[in-house]
């Protein structure tokens, strides 16, 4: 279980060329102290040498190693909105100058704000014999008629450069949004879940009733019927009902589960039944049980119930891709998706958006890890 997180968290921090490439990279080279260190350096002239940027008014200076001056790299700034590139490159000036061997390209930023993120494309002859570019962070050499080098950001800074992807997928689409979805939906399916799932276990735990054992049995039966056999009527009525890219869609159809009806009888059913026959003395209502005796002691079940329900909803990317495509309703694993398409993958960025998506689960296990496992092993479930 380790080995596939050490390599998604690995992978995240990863240039684009080392996330491609066939042979395995288990330490990117973004964590080199070196390349900290040349990253720390062109931060402090562009912004903050520990986060980066690149700030109004300032100018970043990149310099590329030939040797003798020969014909000049053609540098532009792609002033074109592409997927992880600011809009606003264009309010940049461009200097070129030869000088000690090394041609000499100055960005400065002309506007009255500051950018995150600067794109770069720089071309240069291989007329060069002995040219063998020094290169800044994040940058990419490809081959062609001349040597093309890309920085995603000209200014990166030292944490800017090591958690590049992450500030990349972050602004690559509305994560606040995502996660928002994410929280309200399954947060939601936590709240109302545990209510009705409590009541109806203390009636068929605590409450006799003709015909128990029977509703019993088939709420137990329909445990047995796979879920993506409901999927198309579950669609068409909710189509029907109108609520296709509603939160209605993605909360209500998960709200009723058998799952933790099932869990927290079997916890009801472990008391003592010398409370209830007490209370009944003491002429308490079994709406009285249930609130005084049955959920108090039933605390660790509601939590592991709770915890069930949360992971199940947030983790959900089936029923969020059938029944949403606006983006604003998209969820934290449907909105992974932005970094998949037609052209290819951009795995850092992937990554690093799978790793912000599973911190809430892996923070909320610590949290609550002491109940989770009394939960389990009270329920009866081995």
């Amino acid at each position: 279980m380790a080995f596939p997180f050490y390599w998604m968290l690995a992978t995240s921090l990863k240039s684009p060329q080392e996330a491609q490439q066939s042979q395995p990279v288990w330490i990117p080279e973004r964590l080199r102290a070196a390349n900290w260190k040349a990253a720390a350096q062109l931060g402090a002239q562009g912004g903050s040498a520990l986060w980066g940027g690149y700030q109004a008014g300032r100018t970043v200076t990149l310099r590329i190693y030939t040797g003798e001056a020969g014909p000049p790299p053609q540098v532009r700034i792609p002033t074109v909105a592409g997927a992880f590139f600011d809009p606003r490159a264009e309010d940049s000036q461009i200097q070129i100058r030869f000088r000690e061997g090394y041609w000499e390209i100055a960005i400065t930023n002309n506007s009255n704000q500051s950018f995150r993120l600067l794109p770069l494309v720089v071309l240069i002859s291989k007329s060069y014999p002995s040219y063998w570019p020094e290169l800044p962070p994040d940058a990419v050499r490809s081959s062609g008629d001349d040597w093309r080098l890309e920085w995603v950001n000209v200014a990166p800074g030292a944490l800017g450069y090591v958690l590049h992807n992450y500030r990349e997928a972050w602004n690559a689409a509305p994560f606040g949004r995502y996660f928002f979805n994410s929280f309200f939906t399954a947060g939601t399916q936590v709240l109302v879940g545990l209510l009705l799932a409590a009541m109806a276990a203390f009636a068929l735990a605590r409450i006799a009733f003709p015909g128990k054992g029977v509703v019993w049995l088939l709420i137990l039966a329909t445990l047995m019927i796979p879920g993506e056999v409901l999927l198309i009527p579950s669609y068409v009525l909710l189509s029907k009902l109108g609520w296709i890219n509603t939160y209605y869609a993605l909360i209500v159809p998960w709200l009723a589960s058998v799952f933790g009806i099932f869990l927290l009888r079997q916890f009801y059913l472990s008391l003592p039944n010398d409370l209830f026959d007490a209370a009944r003395i003491d002429g308490a209502s079994y709406w009285t049980q249930l609130w005084r005796i049955a959920l108090p002691l039933a605390v660790p079940g509601l939590i592991t119930y709770g915890i069930f329900t949360f992971l199940g909803a947030y983790n959900a990317l089936l029923w969020p891709l059938i029944v949403t495509d606006k983006p604003e309703m998209y969820t934290i694993q449907r909105g992974l998706q932005v970094f998949i398409g037609e052209a290819g993958s951009d795995y850092g960025a992937l990554m690093a958006a799978s790793t912000l998506s599973i911190l809430p689960i892996v923070l909320g296990y610590f949290f609550a890890q002491k109940q989770f496992i009394q939960g389990v092993a009270r329920s009866g479930i081995k």
